[in-house]
């Protein structure tokens, strides 16, 4: 089978002749690295492997024989019924909106959020509690990268209109990412989020493993290629990229400590309606934290957020704030934070932010 790997090779240069014959689960790839080495096989040969088949697998080399030896079963083109999945909805800035007389940013996100998990029910045409795994397992939307830019939220007035186009897309069929652009006058939002299924272990929010659904149809036009911002979050998850470019200059990941404390979460304010920690709270939580160090926070407004989510908790569990990285330049205040849990430290969320300073 070592005839195709240059395939695997091309979408992680890693993967060597020996990795093809160990047990994936003791090789350097993780499932979101099968989701991108599964398509592109699929992609190559032009077969569709099901499910069932896949995870039944024990090595990368059973899965080439299977895709070698079903090449000439060339399945139907499975973006022919595919389309654009659209929405766009007005939304007038009322109270719940509004916080600290602005654009809550936590609404902001849980809009952002619905908005999404909205477009991902209209591609399957199904309603979000119904989606299943194979054993009958409630399956979840988990965000695992969120990224948005928007204008300073305190130039957003009460009984303003904002006019919010999204479409989505999809990288396989478990890995979703959606576009949500908002316009307000001169005012602008600029989103993209991604999430992919997963079902939780019992009730343990510390066991959340990724999933595939069991509807295996859906309408939303599929990517061809690996994204970029899939695979920027893969890196960052990894620790294989030590910076991130954006429009406001590069972020330098660092896993230093300039500060950290504690955080107790707030049952009815943190947790969502299935009981898993809202991923909006993410970067809420790290912004109450960071008031512990940074005095001058009054002024200081939102405008660029690049959020990476790599696990959940529990209500009971603590979390740890880390502040990675603090720099002030001009008006512009550029921070990493990092979310772990206390309980096993294990990471949580690396979150980068952009505050601008309002006069």
């Amino acid at each position: 089978m070592k005839q195709y790997l240059h395939i695997l090779q091309k979408e992680i240069s890693k993967v060597s002749e020996d990795d093809l014959y160990a047990p994936i689960k003791k090789i350097h790839i993780d499932s979101l690295d099968l989701v991108v080495l599964r398509v592109a096989l699929e992609k190559y040969f032009e077969v569709e492997i099901p499910d069932v088949i896949w995870f039944n697998y024990q090595t990368l080399a059973e899965a080439l024989e299977y895709f070698h030896n079903s090449k000439s079963c060339v399945i139907t083109n499975r973006n022919s019924a595919k389309a654009d999945i659209i929405h766009s909805e007005n939304i007038e800035i009322r109270m719940p909106q509004m916080a600290k007389s602005a654009l809550s940013e936590n609404w902001l996100l849980k809009f952002l959020g619905d908005t999404h998990w909205q477009l991902i029910t209209k591609g399957f045409q199904k309603k979000s509690s119904e989606f299943k795994d194979n054993n009958g397992n409630r399956l979840y939307s988990t965000f695992i990268r969120i990224n948005y830019k928007v204008s300073p939220l305190c130039e957003f007035s009460e009984n303003e209109i904002i006019y919010f186009n999204s479409s989505i897309k999809c990288f396989g069929n478990n890995t979703f990412l959606s576009e949500i652009v908002g316009n307000c006058g001169a005012k602008n939002i600029s989103a993209t989020l991604m999430t992919i299924f997963s079902v939780r272990e019992s009730s343990d929010n510390n066991k959340i493993t990724k999933c595939e659904t069991n509807v295996k149809s859906n309408r939303i036009s599929e990517i061809s290629k690996t994204p970029l911002f899939l695979n920027d979050y893969r890196l960052v998850r990894k620790g294989l990229i030590d910076e991130i470019s954006t429009n406001y200059g590069s972020f330098h990941i660092s896993n230093d400590t300039l500060f950290s404390c504690e955080y107790t979460i707030n049952p009815y304010y943190d947790i969502n309606g299935v009981g898993l920690l809202y991923f909006a709270s993410y970067p809420i939580i790290a912004d109450k934290c960071f008031d512990e160090y940074y005095q001058q926070n009054e002024n200081l407004q939102t405008i660029y957020r690049d959020i990476f989510y790599f696990a959940n908790c529990n209500s009971s569990e603590k979390i740890v704030f880390k502040l990675n990285s603090i720099e002030l330049i001009d008006n512009v205040l550029k921070t990493i934070f990092s979310l772990f849990r206390k309980s096993d430290n294990h990471i949580l969320s690396r979150i980068l932010t952009i505050k601008k300073m309002m006069k």
